[in-house]
């Protein structure tokens, strides 16, 4: 998460959607920066809105905006079953190696879950869930452009990222079935992602 106190702005890391990049090109320009232990660096939004936000408006008179970024829940899977092939999980419960795409969505369909497949929702961490506000200015990820160009313009300084944290990128597949069932099941994500700004607004 980074705070960036002249421009009124909040940016929420969302796991696996290009937060280490954001973090490296402009953590030295924020006020406040939560980074390191994942439970920092992922503050949720709904964390944010408790906790954090009460702390910031100590020191100014209105709420920061918040942004982040949100991928489509298949797209976002893929990143993390590419993620826990790596060996420093082999052995472990949380482990994808030697397991298809297909056996991990099968178990993120679980109730409960297994080990493996336990990584969350990008619509629980960019959403309060009593209230279903979410962040002010929602981007998708594969529109990063946009949202480059948008952060640069807010900033008033130019935003150039470069790869971090990137999941191994070779090619995986997933059974139409199980995506039908994804978009069933988790139909509040997806709608999310549909949702999201693939330009700057006006």
């Amino acid at each position: 998460m980074l705070y960036f106190h002249k421009h009124k702005l909040v940016f929420l890391a969302a796991p696996k959607s290009g937060s280490t990049a954001i973090e490296h090109a402009l953590a030295s320009q924020a006020d406040i920066v939560f980074q390191n232990d994942p439970r920092l660096k992922h503050c949720t939004f709904q964390r944010y809105k408790w906790r954090v936000e009460k702390a910031i408006l100590m020191f100014t008179d209105t709420p920061p905006e918040t942004t982040a970024l949100i991928r489509r829940l298949d797209d976002w899977l893929g990143s993390w079953f590419r993620f826990r092939q790596g060996a420093w999980l082999n052995g472990t419960p949380r482990s994808t190696r030697g397991m298809s795409f297909d056996e991990f969505v099968e178990g993120y369909l679980m109730d409960p879950q297994p080990a493996f497949a336990e990584v969350g929702r990008p619509g629980r961490f960019l959403t309060q869930p009593k209230t279903r506000a979410t962040v002010d200015h929602l981007f998708r990820y594969d529109a990063m452009a946009a949202f480059t160009d948008w952060l640069s313009a807010r900033l008033e300084q130019p935003v150039a990222l470069e790869r971090h944290n990137v999941s191994p990128d070779w090619q995986i597949t997933l059974a139409s079935e199980l995506r039908a069932q994804l978009e069933d099941k988790f139909a509040d994500d997806y709608a999310l992602y549909e949702n999201a700004l693939t330009r700057a607004p006006a």
